[in-house]
């Protein structure tokens, strides 16, 4: 599958499909670790859901390899980089993560360096890092601190092994809306910044004085 230019075209003339986009999983190492669920939701460009949480559970599906075969061709996440933009926390590993699932299974055949190139996409992590004085340790409660459940992400494989699903898909559910809580929070903080720049045309036209200084 090559780069669709017009996919570019389209993404500056209609606004980007946005969508909350999230993975669990059994550990860290795609190499030896499975998917468990994929959830996902569109968004506007305020963050505000314009769908239900859909949430993709591989006790549902009977295997990892319909649940991603399902996922991919549902959404054409590697097919195209501008139809569906995944915002979320940490996207770049959980790419990957899906990414090498997925081609364990013959599901991908592009190159992970062509897709990570033209991939679009939201990450929340380096704005956090930065509010956490630039550490990357701990930047995670700027979620966790907006989080009813006790449960975290290290939980899961436990859950999962137990039985309890019904514990992860809570713990989904309650992390979707932290997350979608601070993306709201930090595009307000960004827009008071954008103002003081005499907004985004402002903006603009200080970026591209600066470009031909």
């Amino acid at each position: 599958m090559f780069f669709n230019p017009f996919s570019l075209f389209y993404s500056w003339v209609w606004l980007l499909p946005l969508y909350y986009f999230d993975i669990e999983t059994t550990g860290v190492e795609p190499g030896i670790n499975m998917l468990l669920t994929i959830q996902y939701a569109k968004l506007s460009r305020d963050f505000e859901p314009e769908s239900d949480l859909t949430v993709l559970k591989v006790w549902e599906f009977g295997s990892e390899r319909d649940l991603i075969k399902f996922f991919l061709e549902e959404s054409k996440f590697f097919e195209d980089p501008f139809v569906f933009v995944p915002v979320g926390v940490n996207l770049l590993y959980d790419v990957i993560f899906l990414y090498k699932r997925a081609r364990l299974y013959r599901l991908v055949d592009r190159p992970l360096a062509d897709i990570l190139r033209d991939k679009a996409f939201i990450d929340l992590k380096p704005i956090l890092v930065i509010l956490n004085n630039c550490e990357f340790r701990g930047y995670s409660r700027f979620i966790d601190m907006h989080m009813i459940t006790k449960t975290r992400g290290q939980d899961i494989p436990v859950l999962y092994a137990k039985g309890e699903y019904g514990g992860i898909v809570e713990y989904i559910k309650d992390e979707y809306q932290a997350t979608v809580k601070v993306l709201k929070q930090v595009k307000k903080l960004l827009e008071k910044y954008t103002s003081l720049l005499g907004g985004v045309e402002g903006a603009e036209n200080r970026a591209i004085v600066c470009f031909y200084r």
